[in-house]
C-alpha cells in the first residue's frame, strides 16, 4: 500500500491524495489550494482557459502528472506540455482507476474537472447534489465540468451552410454537444456499504463513512486490503450536530486494522501556543452558537441582519428555527432558497428511508412555511419584473413567498436577513433609523489580508447606517485539538499523516502511540 500526497502539505486546504493498492491507484481529493491562487490570483485575475491547464501547472497550482489530465487540455499544447519540466503527452491511458470526493468544498473538489473523461467520480448523493446546484448558481465555469465533460476548442459544422457546398464550422456552444460525448461516469456511493475491487492479492474494499462538517455530505474513507487499512478523514468536526457519525467512524476506522491514517488538523497551532495552551481561547460548539443567537434573536426588537457560511445547512436550518421561534420570517437569498429547495427536489426522487433519514438530520421547511421567505434584490431597471432576473433567479417568480426592502421597510420587526458581502447596497434600500439594526456575525474571523479587507468595507458599510455588530458567534467546521487526539488515540493506528494543516509538526507533541510522518509533496510512502 502506497501514499502520495501532492497538497494539504503544510497548508489548509488543496488536498490531492493517491492511494496505491495492489495493481489499482485512487486519488482522493482533487481540491484547490486557496494560499497558492491568492498569492497569483485575484476576484478579476484569473487563469486563462485559452492556455489549457498550462498557467496551472506553471504556478504550481496543480502537479505535473502524466496519464491523469484530459487530453483536450494537453493536444492544443503539446509543444509545451509534451517536454521538460511536465512530460505530459495525449494518451487514453489514465494512471488512476478511480476518484474519491470527501465533500464538496472547493479546497477538495475544484480541479476535478481536470481529470480524464473515463475516470469513475465517486461521491454520495449529497455532495453530487451540492455540485450541482453551484453548477446552477456560480458563474465558476470549471464547477459544471465536475459532473460533465465539455470538450474545449470543439469546432463542429454550421446547421446553415453557404450554398457553394463547401462545409463551414464554428466554434462549438453548449447545445452543439450531445449526451453521450457530456457523460462522465459518476457513481453514487452509499454511506456504510463498500466499493468492491479486484486485485492479484484479493479483494479492496473502499467505504465512506458519513462524518460532520460544515457542509452536508461529508465523509471519511477507509481502504482495505490484504487484513490492513489506510485511513483518510477529510474534513470532520466533533463539537456539531452530529457527533455520533464521527465516534461511529471512529468504531469502523479502530476494527479495520489501519496501518495509515491521513488526517486533517486545521485547528492545530504551532508548537509553543500548543504548549502554553493557548488554542483553546476560541473554542465554540454549534450549541454555543444556537445558544447565544437565541438570547441576541430574543432581545433585540428591531431588523436584524445575520451573516454565516452560505452551504452550511445546519447554520441555515438554526436561524431558521430560531426566526421562527421569535415570530419572525427567515428572509434568504436566491442562492440559498436554491441550496435548500435543490435537497427539497432531489428527495422527492428517493426512497422512503432516505427521505426519512434526511429529514431525521436536517428538518428541512416545508414548502407551505411563510417564516421561510426569499429577499429578491434590485436588478436591471429595479421593478421586480421576471424579464430582470436569469436562470435561478427568474425561477423565483415561480413562488408566492418572496420579499423585497419595501417589506422588511414596512416591519423590519418581522425579519431576520440574511446578508453576505455582496448585498452590501441593499442597506441603501432598507435605510432603516439609525442604531435600531443589528448584524449578527456568524462568520469566522478574517485571517487572510484579502478576507481583513473585505472586513473593513463591512464594517464601513455597518458604520455609515449606525448598525452595530455583535461579537462573532462562530463554530469551526474542524476538530478541535483535543477531541483530536482523541480521536488519533481511539483508532490508533500505526502511522499518522497530517495533512489540511500548517503546523504538521505538532502531532509530534501529541503523545500518539503511532508514529507521525510529517509528508513531503510527491514524496512516495509504502507501508
Amino acid at each position: 500500500m502506497e501514499i502520495e500526497i501532492f497538497g494539504g502539505v503544510n497548508e489548509i486546504g488543496g488536498n490531492k491524495i493517491f492511494i496505491s493498492v495492489g495493481d489499482k491507484k485512487f486519488l482522493f481529493d482533487f481540491g484547490l489550494s486557496f494560499g497558492d491562487m491568492q498569492r497569483y490570483y485575484s476576484e478579476f485575475l484569473n487563469p486563462r482557459k485559452l492556455n489549457g491547464i498550462i498557467d496551472y501547472l506553471y504556478l504550481g497550482l496543480i502537479p505535473s502528472i502524466n496519464k491523469l489530465y484530459r487530453n483536450d487540455f494537453i493536444t492544443p499544447f503539446s509543444d509545451i506540455l509534451n517536454s521538460e519540466p511536465y512530460k505530459i503527452i495525449t494518451t487514453n491511458e489514465n494512471i488512476v482507476n478511480a476518484f474519491f470526493l470527501t465533500h464538496a468544498h472547493m479546497d477538495h473538489y475544484k480541479f476535478v474537472g481536470f481529470l480524464k473523461q473515463n475516470t469513475p467520480i465517486y461521491l454520495n448523493w449529497m455532495s453530487k447534489t451540492i455540485i450541482e446546484h453551484l453548477t446552477d448558481t456560480s458563474t465558476d465555469t470549471l464547477s459544471r465540468e465536475v459532473l460533465n465533460f465539455y470538450e474545449i476548442f470543439k469546432i463542429v459544422p454550421k446547421k446553415r451552410q453557404s450554398n457553394d457546398g463547401e462545409i463551414e464550422y464554428k466554434r462549438a456552444t453548449k447545445s452543439d454537444y450531445t449526451l453521450s460525448e457530456t457523460k462522465r461516469p459518476i457513481k453514487t456511493i452509499k454511506d456504510g456499504k463498500p466499493i468492491h475491487f479486484n486485485s492479484p492479492k484479493g479483494e479492496i474494499k473502499i467505504t465512506q463513512y458519513q462524518t460532520d462538517h460544515s457542509i452536508p455530505g461529508a465523509g471519511s474513507y477507509i481502504v482495505e486490503y490484504d487484513g490492513r487499512s489506510i485511513i483518510y478523514t477529510g474534513d470532520f468536526k466533533r463539537h456539531g450536530f452530529h457527533s455520533d457519525w464521527v465516534n461511529d467512524f471512529i468504531t469502523h476506522a479502530r476494527n479495520s486494522n489501519p496501518i495509515a491514517i491521513i488526517t486533517e488538523g486545521t485547528r492545530v497551532p504551532d508548537i509553543e501556543s500548543y504548549r502554553k495552551g493557548t488554542y483553546h481561547d476560541e473554542e465554540q460548539s454549534e450549541y454555543d452558537v444556537k445558544s447565544r443567537s437565541k438570547s441576541i434573536i430574543k432581545n433585540h426588537p428591531g431588523l436584524i441582519l445575520v451573516r454565516f457560511p452560505s452551504r452550511n445547512l445546519d447554520r441555515i436550518l438554526l436561524y431558521y428555527s430560531l426566526a421562527k421561534k421569535f415570530d419572525r420570517r427567515f428572509a434568504v437569498s436566491p442562492k440559498i432558497f436554491h441550496f435548500i429547495d435543490s435537497f427539497r427536489m432531489i428527495l422527492d426522487i428517493m426512497d422512503e428511508n432516505t427521505i426519512q433519514q434526511y429529514y431525521k438530520d436536517y428538518e428541512l421547511p416545508d414548502y407551505s412555511d411563510k417564516n421561510l421567505v426569499v429577499y429578491l434584490p434590485r436588478k436591471s431597471w429595479g421593478k421586480f419584473e421576471s424579464a430582470d432576473y436569469k436562470g435561478y433567479q427568474n425561477d423565483i417568480f415561480n413562488i408566492d413567498n418572496y420579499i423585497s426592502y419595501r417589506d422588511i421597510k414596512e416591519e423590519p420587526d418581522k425579519y431576520l436577513l440574511y446578508l453576505d458581502d455582496f448585498m452590501l447596497s441593499e442597506l441603501i434600500d432598507l435605510n432603516q433609523k439609525p442604531g435600531t439594526t443589528l448584524f449578527l456575525n456568524s462568520t469566522t474571523d478574517p485571517f487572510s489580508e484579502e478576507m481583513k479587507i473585505k472586513e473593513e468595507k463591512l464594517d464601513a458599510w455597518l458604520k455609515r447606517f449606525k448598525i452595530s455588530k455583535s461579537e462573532t458567534i462562530h463554530s469551526s467546521g474542524h476538530c478541535s485539538v483535543d477531541e483530536l487526539i482523541d480521536f488519533l488515540q481511539r483508532i490508533d493506528a500505526e502511522n499518522i499523516i497530517p495533512v489540511h494543516t500548517e503546523h504538521p509538526e505538532t502531532f509530534q507533541e501529541f503523545g500518539l502511540s503511532g508514529k507521525v510522518i510529517l509528508p513531503e509533496k510527491g514524496k512516495k510512502y509504502i507501508f
